[in-house]
This record gives structure tokens, sequence and C-alpha cells, in this order.
């Protein structure tokens, strides 16, 4: 055998070489790639088949108008609307959760094992019995796998089970940047596929339109109740109130100021008159007295001091009910002057009584108002959602696509056969013929044929 300088093999490659080791070994690809095609497309027809079905569910927001102004800040400026992003993931997460998924498994018996199912439907034997082994084999894999992970047996519930299978082939997206959502559904069963997205539709919408509800209606049971504490509060301020004006007999304290000082002037200008009436009579009968003390001393006609004495009598009257009217006015110009020094104090209290008023009126009137928006909010849904159309049965199958199986299998081994053949050629593996090995690898006797070893390694 010639020596060779090594580094000529990185400029001279010598293709047709290679192709030969190849052409020389072709049987065994040929088998090779064979067997792996036929085990694919028997595997093709072991795994059950999947099949996808979708609904289509339309949901927007919708502006609703509001009796009040209110705006929605963070750090001094509006908050922004939620992307469709995140609407979206919103609704994935939604409708893969519990409160969706657990009573649609429980109603449509989902839970059940898929193998009895299966079984109980076919009217074939052999393929009732390809079911239960399958079935079998699948346990005694998954057993294996949950002994190797937790290292013992756990006994899962069939519900959970059915959730998580169920969440893994559930899948809502959005058609671009747009209000309509698909969602889809992928099972073994067609029909099952089709009653499964449709009651997970109507499950979503029911629970989007009870959770855009349901604040409206509990904001407004409870301003309901603050309404009828705001309004009971109202009422006893103005019992108060009412109370306080009948304590101090009055109706207006502005008007009953004016009628008391109007009062007490005319009081006032009473009394100076009937104190000069008093003086008068005084005046008088101190001048009758006089006269009669005259007459005493000289000769008086019986008649005329008669007279007199009846007129001084009369005038003693009258001046004794003059006393008593100064008296009565005085009395009363007293009452009204301590009824007027009250008046400020029951002003007082009356102002704080009509602040604590009208506080409350202004307070209701505003719980009136959210009243009546959380009341319009209710009864009008501040999103639209509803299901465009209900499922359809699928027919083909989108699992397994056996085109995609079988010609994945066959470049794959025809790759994997070609490097086992490269390989088993630099070891210098013989195969099928013991005696040839790689047909011209050796001859008989021993040495080898081709100068390409160093091209072949």
């Amino acid at each position: 055998m010639m020596n060779k300088d090594p580094n000529d093999f990185m400029f001279h490659v010598d293709l047709r070489k290679y192709l030969d080791v190849i052409a020389r070994q072709k049987a065994f690809i040929i088998v090779f790639s064979l067997a792996a095609i036929v085990a694919s497309t028997l595997l093709t027809y072991a795994v059950s088949e999947r099949y996808d079905t979708e609904t289509t569910i339309f949901y927007r927001p919708q502006e609703s108008s509001l009796l009040r102004q209110k705006n929605t800040e963070a750090f001094g400026a509006p908050v922004p609307n939620a992307p469709f992003k995140v609407i979206q993931q919103t609704l994935r997460d939604i409708v893969k959760s519990e409160v969706i998924l657990r009573p649609l498994v429980q109603e449509l018996g989902l839970d059940a094992e898929e193998s009895t199912q299966e079984s109980t439907q076919e009217s074939i034997w052999y393929r009732r019995q390809f079911y239960n082994a399958r079935a079998a084999v699948h346990n005694a894999l998954s057993n294996t796998w949950m002994l190797l992970k937790y290292g013992r047996m756990i006994d899962e519930d069939p519900t959970d089970r059915a959730i998580n299978r169920l969440r893994e082939n559930l899948d809502i997206r959005a058609t671009k940047d747009s209000y309509v959502y698909v969602l889809k559904v992928r099972d073994k069963d067609a029909e099952r596929a089709a009653r499964t997205v449709d009651a997970i539709g109507s499950a979503l919408v029911h629970w989007l339109k009870a959770q855009d509800q349901n604040p409206a209606e509990r904001r407004t049971l409870q301003l309901e109740t603050q309404l009828a504490e705001k309004e009971g509060q109202i009422t006893r301020l103005h019992e108060q109130r009412q109370d306080l004006l009948n304590a101090y007999n009055v109706v207006s304290v502005s008007e009953e100021r004016e009628e008391g000082v109007r009062n007490v002037y005319a009081l006032e200008e009473e009394n100076a008159q009937l104190n000069a009436q008093i003086a008068a009579k005084r005046r008088k009968i101190a001048s009758l007295e006089k006269e009669m003390q005259k007459k005493k001393n000289g000769y008086i006609q019986p008649q005329d001091y008669k007279r007199m004495a009846s007129e001084k009598l009369f005038e003693e009257v009258e001046l004794q009910g003059l006393l008593a009217r100064v008296a009565s006015i005085r009395s009363s110009m007293l009452a009204m002057k301590g009824k007027l020094l009250d008046m400020p104090t029951l002003q007082k209290q009356l102002d704080e009584l009509n602040l604590k008023i009208e506080a409350g009126t202004r307070e209701y009137q505003h719980l009136k108002d959210m009243y009546l928006e959380a009341s319009a909010q209710a009864l009008s849904p501040e999103v639209e959602t509803r299901v465009l159309h209900a499922a359809v049965v699928p027919v083909k199958p989108v699992y397994p696509i056996k085109i995609y199986h079988v010609g994945s299998t066959a470049f794959l081994s025809l790759l994997l056969s070609m490097g086992l053949v490269y390989m088993l050629a630099y070891f210098n593996i013989r195969i099928f013929f013991a005696s040839q090995g790689l047909k011209g690898r050796r001859g008989t006797d021993g040495n080898f044929e081709l100068e390409n070893t160093n091209y072949v390694r």
C-alpha cells in the first residue's frame, strides 16, 4: 500500500468511493428503510385519530352612557385600554379554568374511561379487542411512569384526569386583531368534540355575561342599603330640627326675630303711653285731693264733695288698671327680650342641622346617581358576547396524517441506514455475509482491496 499524505484528504475527496460503499450496501439500506416504513404505517393505524372542531365567539366591549363623568387614572394619566393580546390571554385562562371545565366534564361524562367508551361503541369484535389491548398497554405505561416519577402508585381522580386532558386539547385564539375568537377542541371522537366545543362556548359566554352583570348587581344592592341609611339619617335630622323649633315655640327664626322686635317696639310705645296716662291720672288725683282738702276747711256742698270723692275713686281705679297693664307689658317685654336673646343660639343650632341636612341631601343625590348608573349597567352590559355558530362535526381527522409520518420515517430511515453503513464500514464490521463482509471491503487474503481506507475514515 502506498503511503499518502494525510493532508491530501482535505483537498482530494473522491465521492465515487463513498457512493460505492452505499451501492454495495443498498440491500441493507432498502430493508432497513422498508422495515421502518412498515412499522410507521402500522403505528399510524394503532394511534387513535384526532378530530379538530371549532366554534366562533364574538366578544366586543361596548360604550355606555354614564350619569356621572369618571376617569380612571394611574400616575396622573388615563389608564390605557387592554390590548387584544391581553384580552385573548384572559379568555384563554378563563376557558381553561376549573370554573368552566369541571362542570362540563361532569355534565358531558368526559371523566368516563375512554377504552370503555370505544369498546362499547365498536361493533366489530377484533377492533374491540384492539381498543382494550391498547388501553391496557397505555395504563401499564402510565403506571410505570408514575412509579418511576413518584416512587409509588397514586390514585388519580378520573375527573381531574379528564380536565387536564381537555385543557391540553383546548385553545382559543383571535383572528388577528379583531373581536372574533375561535374556540377549538381536539378529541378522538368527532361528535364528542363538537358537543364539547359547543358546551364550552355556551359556558364561556354565560360566564362572561355573568361577570359583566354581577358587579353591577352587587353594586346596586349595596347602593340600595346605603340609600336607605342615608334617607333615614336625613329624616332624623329633619325631626331634630322640628323638635328644636317646637321647643322654642317658633316656626322661623328670622320671622320670629322680626316679629319680636316689632312687638317689643310696640310694647315700649304702649308702655310709654301708659306711663304718660298714669302720670296724668296721678296729677289729677293729686289735684282732686288738694281741692277736697281746701273744700274741707271751708263750707262745701255735700253734693260737690261727693262728686269729687266719686271722681277721685274712679281715677284711682283707672290708675290701678293702668299700673296693672304697665306691669303686664313690662313682663311681656322681658319675656320677648329673653326670647330674642335666645334666637342667636337657636339660629346656630338650626344652621348646624341645616348644613348636615344639605350635606346628607347631596350625598343622597350622589348615591342616587350611582344607583341609577349601576342599574343601567346591570340591564345593559358593557360587553357584547355571543356564539356566532354551532360547531360542525368534522369528517376528516387532523392526526395522524399518514403521508407525513411515512414520508418523515422514510427520510429519517434512509439517513440512519446510510449512517450505519458508513459507521460499520469505518469499524470494519461485517454485514449479512460473514465471508464477504462489506463487499469488496476485504479480499480473500485478508488484505484491503480498496485504497480509500483513509478516505472512509
